[in-house]
């Protein structure tokens, strides 16, 4: 039984971490037969680098943490460098002057370190479920928006440092975002890699990891996917060919997949409830900004949509800065860079040339109101259905590590 298991023809549709994983997972289990459909020239998904004036910048995910093991295991496997963040100075910008925040008073400080440790630290055990891969029978605790969770467990202060690298680095806002997701990001692990700057980075970019990845699978690039058809098996008709598989792996965007595929009633009603972040990344050359990175926190809610909610000097001596966005889906490009602009002049600096924009559909996710209801659930339980299986960001949580994880899982339990 298990010979015919791993003499199956399985496809994957996605080159990205998890497309990549869920390869690498099926290759190590000895499936000879392993097929990765790719729409884009590229593998690496939303891990996208890019050469400026000789150095690697990161436009999409670029940071891991030391509880990222699939990564790392990836990373070893296939010799791809990875080394520690090199923390800079990092300043909290007030948008309105352009002026740096005050430090936090002593105060402040342990008040801080008492929500960390004490509270958040109970309150993340109480839940420690939520640490597994996926996203199944949460907690309704956990089912409200954030900052209404961290209002009942008195952390606002913990909520307003959080929020840092929650809704700087591209997830959404506290209000609006479940606090599942974001206990999910922040487990217990991350926060003592956080603390203990146990944090890392691809010399090389980390499309390279998600290159040298690919080189070693049947991987074929720009298809676009006609038609997919479940009867019997899988049959896939692209632009030039028509293929047959026996079993199917989704880690493409499901809404999308929906478009070619013979969806079931059941799968269109959920992919369509489905909601993104509009992110951009903007690698700019500046003149007259020092060599920090920073925060603005005044530009987490939603009324200040398109403006930078965070910037990223990555390479002492050189003046190219990346700048990250949260838009709304209306604004342009133009208007985006304007507001970037606006703040460096306002900090003392000039932008001087825009390298490259990246608008990604950012962090599929859920209402707190539709995870309440059982989503993932229901998802969970479809797994395998019409020889189908879903391996995206969507089933864990939008960051490498967690992702991959989530993909690796799929693999070792369904097949």
């Amino acid at each position: 039984m298990e010979d015919q298991a791993i003499n199956q023809r399985v496809v994957i549709i996605g080159a990205g971490a998890a497309g990549l994983t869920a390869a690498e997972a099926l290759k190590h289990k000895g499936y000879q037969h392993v097929t990765i459909l790719e729409k884009a020239d590229r593998a690496g998904g939303k891990c996208s680098s890019v050469e400026i004036e000789g150095c690697i910048y990161e436009l999409g995910a670029g940071i891991i943490a030391k509880n990222n093991k699939s990564v790392f295991r990836l990373a070893k496997k296939y010799n791809v460098r990875i080394k520690p963040v090199e923390f800079g100075r990092t300043v909290l910008i007030d948008p309105a002057d352009g002026k740096p925040f005050p430090k936090q008073r002593l105060e402040e400080k342990r008040s801080l370190l008492k929500q960390v440790l004490l509270t958040y630290r109970t309150l993340v055990r109480q839940h420690k479920d939520i640490a597994k891969p996926g996203l199944v029978h949460v907690d309704p605790e956990l089912c409200i928006p954030f900052s209404d969770w961290a209002k009942q467990h008195n952390i606002e202060l913990l909520a307003n440092e959080l929020a840092a690298f929650f809704t700087g680095f591209g997830y959404g806002y506290f209000n609006d975002i479940p606090a599942a997701y974001v206990l999910k990001y922040y487990s217990w692990d991350t926060i003592k890699s956080f603390i203990k700057r146990q944090l890392y980075t691809f010399p090389d970019g980390i499309q390279h990891l998600w290159t040298a990845v690919a080189k070693e699978h049947d991987i074929r690039y720009n298809v676009t996917i006609n038609s997919i058809k479940r009867d019997e098996g899988v049959t896939i008709t692209t632009d030039t060919e028509q293929l047959q598989f026996d079993k199917l792996i989704i880690t493409s965007p499901l809404d999308e997949a929906i478009e070619f595929m013979n969806a079931t009633a059941q799968e269109r009603e959920l992919f369509s409830k489905i909601l993104y972040i509009d992110y951009r990344t903007i690698a700019c050359s500046v003149q007259g900004l020092p060599e920090t990175s920073g925060y603005v926190p005044a530009n987490y809610s939603s009324d200040r949509a398109g403006h930078p909610v965070f910037w990223y000097h990555r390479h002492s001596g050189t003046g190219v800065y990346t700048f990250y966005v949260l838009g709304d889906w209306k604004m342009s490009d133009d208007e985006v860079v304007d507001n970037v602009t606006d703040l460096v002049e306002k900090m003392g600096g000039t932008l001087t040339r825009v390298h490259t924009i990246e608008h990604w559909k950012y962090f599929p996710h859920v209402t707190p109101d539709t995870m309440k209801e059982g989503y993932f659930d229901t998802l969970e339980s479809m797994q395998g259905a019409q020889h189908t299986y879903y391996a995206g960001e969507l089933l864990n949580f939008s960051t490498v590590g967690l992702t991959s994880e989530y993909a690796e899982q799929v693999v070792k339990k369904h097949f």
